[in-house]
C-alpha cells in the first residue's frame, strides 16, 4: 500500500502528464523537473530521502514526456566526457549538483574561462544572499548564487529569483532554479532564457527571496505543506554589469536537412542553432502535408531525442544532454546542452529507436541508435 506522501507524489506527476499532454506548444520539461525537484524536497526529507527523492525525479521525468531516460537507465543522459579533470576552483560548491543536467554547459564555460566572477551579497534580517558568479550569451544566463540564514532558521528554498534589466527596467522573468543545502546554508544555479531579438542587457537586477523553517524543522516529511511554519525573508536586490564578452559571440545556424522515417512519417532535421551556452535543434514533421493535432502529438512520442556527441579536433568526445522540448507549428524544437567554446569540429545527434522497448538491454537500444549528423 502506498503511504499518503507517495500517493501525493503520484498525483503530482499525473498533474503534469495532463498538463503536458493537453498544450503540445506548452511543453517545457525542463519545468516539470524542477517542480519535481520541489516536490521531493518537500517530502523526501525523512529516513527514506534518497529513495522518495529517486522516485519524485523517475516519475516526474516520465510523466512530463521527457526523453532524457532511456527505458533501461535510471539516471539522466550523461554529462561532458570525463576525460580530463576539470579544475572548479572557487565555483567548486556548485559542482555535481544534484540533477543537474545542464552541467557540461557550465564545466565548458569554466573550462573557457567564460565565467565572470560577482560576489556581491546583500543582507536582510536574518537571511543573507550572495551572487557568486554568471555566464550568458544572447540566448540564455546561468547565474550561480549562494544563502546562508543564522542558528536559528534552516534554508528551505531561495523561492524566488526574479531579474530584470537594470537598464531599461524590461523584466527578464523568472529563473528556473535548483539548488542544494547545508541547513543554515543554500547554493543555487538559476537559468533563465533571454530573448534576443531584444537588446541584450549590460546590467542585471535580481531580486531575491529566501523561505525557510525553524531549526530541527527541516528533516519533518510535512515541512513545506504548512505554510504557517514557512518563513520569508524580505526581497533582497542585487545589481550587477554583465561582461561585454557575453554579447559578443553570436548564435551559429546550421541547416542539415536531413530526413529519417518513424513509423510512417518523413521527419527533417531542418535546423540547427548553437551558443556558447545552448544548443537548439529544431525538426519538421511530414513537410507540405496538413497534420492535426493528435498526429503531431503521436510523432512527438515516438521522435525522442537522446544526446549529441561532440568531437573537438584533439579528440574529445562530449555528449550534449537534452534539456527541454516543445511543439512548433510544423513539428518541435528540442534545447541541448553546449560546448561551442571547446571549437568542436563534429556533433552527431543520436535518437532512441523508435522500438526500443523491444531491445534487451541499453547496450542494444544504442547499438541501433538513429545518427544524424549535424557538422
Amino acid at each position: 500500500m502506498t503511504s499518503p506522501e507517495e500517493q501525493a507524489m503520484l498525483a503530482d506527476a499525473e498533474q503534469i502528464r495532463q498538463e503536458q499532454r493537453q498544450q503540445l506548444h506548452a511543453i517545457d520539461a525542463t519545468y516539470a523537473i524542477q517542480r519535481g525537484l520541489a516536490m521531493g524536497r518537500t517530502r523526501g526529507k525523512s529516513r527514506n530521502h534518497s529513495l522518495k527523492v529517486a522516485a519524485i525525479t523517475l516519475i516526474t521525468i516520465m510523466a512530463a514526456g521527457l526523453w532524457l531516460l532511456s527505458p533501461f537507465k535510471d539516471t539522466v543522459a550523461p554529462q561532458a566526457a570525463k576525460e580530463q579533470t576539470l579544475d572548479w576552483g572557487a565555483l567548486s560548491k556548485f559542482k555535481g549538483m544534484d540533477y543537474d543536467i545542464d552541467q557540461s554547459t557550465l564545466e565548458s564555460a569554466i573550462r573557457n574561462n567564460y565565467i565572470q566572477m560577482i560576489n556581491k551579497s546583500v543582507k536582510s534580517g536574518l537571511y543573507e544572499i550572495n551572487i557568486d558568479a554568471v555566464t550568458a550569451d544572447e540566448n540564455k544566463l546561468i547565474l550561480l548564487y549562494s544563502a546562508k540564514t543564522d542558528y536559528s532558521q534552516e534554508i528551505y528554498d531561495v523561492n524566488s529569483v526574479r531579474m530584470k534589466d537594470a537598464q531599461t527596467g524590461r523584466s527578464l522573468g523568472n529563473t528556473s532554479k535548483i539548488g542544494g543545502w547545508e541547513s543554515q546554508s543554500w547554493h543555487g544555479r538559476g537559468t533563465l532564457k533571454l530573448d534576443r531579438s531584444q537588446p541584450f542587457p549590460r546590467s542585471i537586477d535580481v531580486d531575491f527571496q529566501i523561505a525557510s523553517v525553524d531549526r530541527g524543522k527541516l528533516s519533518d516529511p510535512k515541512t513545506g505543506t504548512v505554510k504557517s511554519e514557512m518563513n520569508y525573508s524580505e526581497r533582497m536586490k542585487i545589481k550587477f554589469n554583465l561582461d561585454p564578452k557575453f554579447a559578443s559571440i553570436k548564435t551559429e545556424k546550421y541547416q542539415p536537412n536531413q530526413t529519417f522515417k518513424l513509423g510512417d512519417h518523413q521527419i527533417v532535421l531542418s535546423e540547427v542553432e548553437i551558443s556558447p551556452l545552448m544548443t537548439q535543434v529544431r525538426f519538421a514533421y511530414d513537410p507540405g502535408k496538413k497534420m492535426d493535432f493528435q498526429t503531431k502529438l503521436s510523432i512527438s512520442d515516438m521522435l525522442q531525442p537522446a544526446e549529441i556527441v561532440s568531437k573537438t579536433e584533439d579528440g574529445r568526445s562530449f555528449k550534449l544532454s537534452s534539456l527541454s522540448g516543445h511543439g512548433t507549428e510544423d513539428g518541435s524544437q528540442y534545447t541541448f546542452s553546449s560546448n561551442m567554446l571547446d571549437d568542436p569540429e563534429s556533433m552527431v545527434l543520436k535518437l532512441y529507436p523508435e522500438s526500443r522497448s523491444s531491445y534487451a538491454s541499453e547496450q542494444e537500444v544504442e547499438k541501433h541508435m538513429l545518427e544524424i549528423k549535424i557538422k
